[in-house]
């Protein structure tokens, strides 16, 4: 005897879906290019432009003093770099019946969306203008296939090393950990995550694995190559072909913001559009900040293009 069993296919349930309220967190990328500019900040009603200077070296003076002659001394020489602070935003637009209707707590999402965004904007701000850097190298590569190799990375590091560039971290020494070595006084690298099979691949490559200590370590930090230690992100400069790896020593670059709570989360509720929004249908929430970033040396790092094979 068939047994008269009422199924789904009878009685469908009439949600469907059961929707999870806790939202997956969203995959971010890490932001670096801002991490080692010589940051300054513009005073509120202090105008736009920050002059920022620096003096020449002067001349060695080998000359024998003559006994009872005064030399005839050096001038001093001084170059003026200018930055001016632009402004940058963006905003949501959220309607009342999204409000009602959505179970997220929308506004609030949309405020950490945008800090995000904004985030993300000014790492492509600096990262744009690290790529306009006068000092650019295209790795030779192995049998000519434009990949990193220690000898292309050697001779940005040498071309710094001749320029004056400072270190930007101190030497690690050696621990007692098993694998570890000691990692050099090393200039920055920032590049992308796709080169990182071709960077593990360069003679004497040594993870953050095998460093000494784990202090000072940083979070996008993937290893070292020599007197470089690189940081990797999604966000690296490409055109699909080449990949630029900003190699960078002290002072190289500036970013400038203004005081006085440059940056700001700005909500506008429901209704407090006036007679724009006279049915209260309508609320926004964004961002806005100035901002700019400027190449202070050209001769303090160096864009190191390579292609991945």
């Amino acid at each position: 005897m068939a047994d008269n069993l009422t199924t789904t296919a009878e009685v469908d349930p009439a949600v469907a879906v059961f929707y999870d309220r806790v939202l997956l967190k969203r995959a971010q990328p890490k932001l670096i290019h801002s991490l080692f500019a010589q940051k300054k900040t513009l005073g509120s009603k202090r105008g736009n432009t920050v002059k920022f200077r620096r003096y020449a070296a002067l001349s060695i003076a080998t000359t024998p003093l003559t006994e009872g002659i005064t030399p005839p001394g050096q001038k001093l020489s001084k170059t003026d770099l200018l930055a001016t602070v632009s402004q940058y935003g963006d905003f949501v637009h959220i309607t009342d019946l999204v409000d009602l209707t959505v179970e997220d707590p929308v506004l609030t999402v949309a405020a950490e969306e945008l800090g995000i965004q904004m985030g993300k904007t000014i790492d492509a701000i600096v990262r744009d203008i690290l790529h306009s850097c006068a000092s650019l190298t295209q790795c030779a590569g192995s049998g000519g296939d434009n990949s990193l190799t220690k000898a292309d990375i050697d001779g940005v590091v040498l071309t710094l090393l001749k320029a004056n560039a400072e270190f930007m971290t101190p030497m690690m020494r050696a621990a007692s950990g098993q694998g570890t070595s000691p990692i050099r006084q090393a200039f920055w690298a920032l590049g992308d995550v796709d080169v990182t099979t071709n960077l593990e691949a360069v003679s004497g490559f040594k993870s953050t694995s095998q460093y000494p200590a784990q202090s000072g370590v940083l979070d996008a930090e993937w290893g070292s190559t020599g007197n470089v230690r690189w940081l990797l992100t999604t966000e690296g400069w490409t055109d699909g072909t080449w990949y630029d790896n900003y190699i960078i020593g002290r002072n190289a670059y500036g970013i400038v913001d203004l005081s006085a709570g440059n940056a700001k989360n700005i909500v506008k509720p429901f209704g407090s559009g006036g007679t724009s929004d006279p049915l209260n249908q309508r609320a926004t929430s964004g961002w806005k900040t100035m901002f700019v970033a400027r190449i202070l040396n050209d001769s303090f790092m160096h864009n190191l293009q390579c292609k991945v094979v």
